[in-house]
């Protein structure tokens, strides 16, 4: 009874945790999409080729997974390309950040982790708005045109839009919060089940694919996942390659999100195996050099 309590009470407290996250993300959506002007700040979202990825990864290189859930929902709405969501996704760390300083003898291992993984975000994020610009760009223009025929409405009409943001607000919020709250019941169960020893020794391979095994449970959308994968690698049980090609694939909660809000079944699988060979490969080369 007591394991379940735990269970539950992990859960919802992970989960409310992305709450405040949720909320500002779905106010902005809600203001951009009943604003009369938001022709012109969708154009400053969306922003120059290149520098999205770069300010994504930045900010996603934070110690916390809430920036991938403001990712996916922004290019579920085509706000940001697919170079920035990626971006975002690859250089988030969850809470590996926190548990390496929690270490004093993994000082040195933080800014690594940090560099590399914001320098692999932003080649990769790049490289992709350059190889899928112009489709983007095409995409860009539906949204426009779809975002001039919503703005225009009298006054009377835009005024009761305004009135109903924050209720839209909130019950987007909640809806989302609901989902994942089952997403984390399920996912925390199961990893209670299995145990991290058990996790552990599936990934005890000292092998080159190690790398590919890592990114597998990075792909996990929960935060215990960088949890295992850092405490392994501290205990020396795991690759620096292979805790790189895990932190990498292991976007938390935005992989959920991204789910739940693009609708895009066939993309978003296509989205998470790209992130999945992306990590695994960088796993792998970082795991031959260092």
């Amino acid at each position: 009874m007591d394991l379940v309590i735990d269970i539950v009470m992990d859960a919802v407290l992970d989960s409310l945790k992305i709450v405040p996250f949720l909320f500002l993300v779905y106010l902005l959506i809600n203001y951009l999409e009943q604003n009369k002007n938001n022709h012109t700040v969708y154009s400053n979202l969306i922003g120059k080729k290149g520098v999205g990825p770069i300010i994504g990864s930045l900010i996603g290189c934070l110690p916390q997974c809430g920036f991938s859930v403001v990712g996916a929902n922004l290019y579920s709405k085509r706000l940001v390309s697919l170079g920035t969501l990626m971006a975002i996704f690859i250089s988030t760390s969850d809470e590996a950040i926190p548990i390496l300083l929690a270490n004093p003898g993994m000082l040195k291992q933080v800014g690594l982790v940090l560099a590399l993984k914001v320098v692999l975000a932003i080649i990769i994020g790049v490289a992709l708005d350059f190889i899928f610009g112009r489709k983007e760009a095409e995409a860009k223009s539906d949204v426009m045109e779809s975002a001039v025929k919503h703005a225009q409405c009298n006054d009377d009409c835009c005024s009761s839009h305004k009135e109903s943001i924050w209720k839209s607000t909130l019950i987007h919020t909640f809806k989302v919060f609901m989902y994942i709250l089952v997403i984390n019941l399920v996912l925390n169960g199961i990893i209670e089940f299995i145990g991290e020893d058990t996790l552990g020794k599936i990934l005890l391979t000292n092998s080159v694919w190690q790398p590919a095994l890592a990114a597998l449970v990075g792909l996990i959308p929960n935060c215990a996942a960088s949890i295992v994968l850092t405490e392994m690698y501290v205990a020396g049980s795991l690759s620096f390659g292979a805790l790189i090609a895990g932190l990498s694939t292991g976007a938390g909660i935005g992989l959920v999100v991204l789910f739940k809000a693009n609708k895009d079944l066939k993309e978003n699988l296509k989205i998470v195996g790209l992130l999945y060979a992306l990590g695994t490969v960088a796993g792998m080369l970082i795991q031959l050099v260092i």
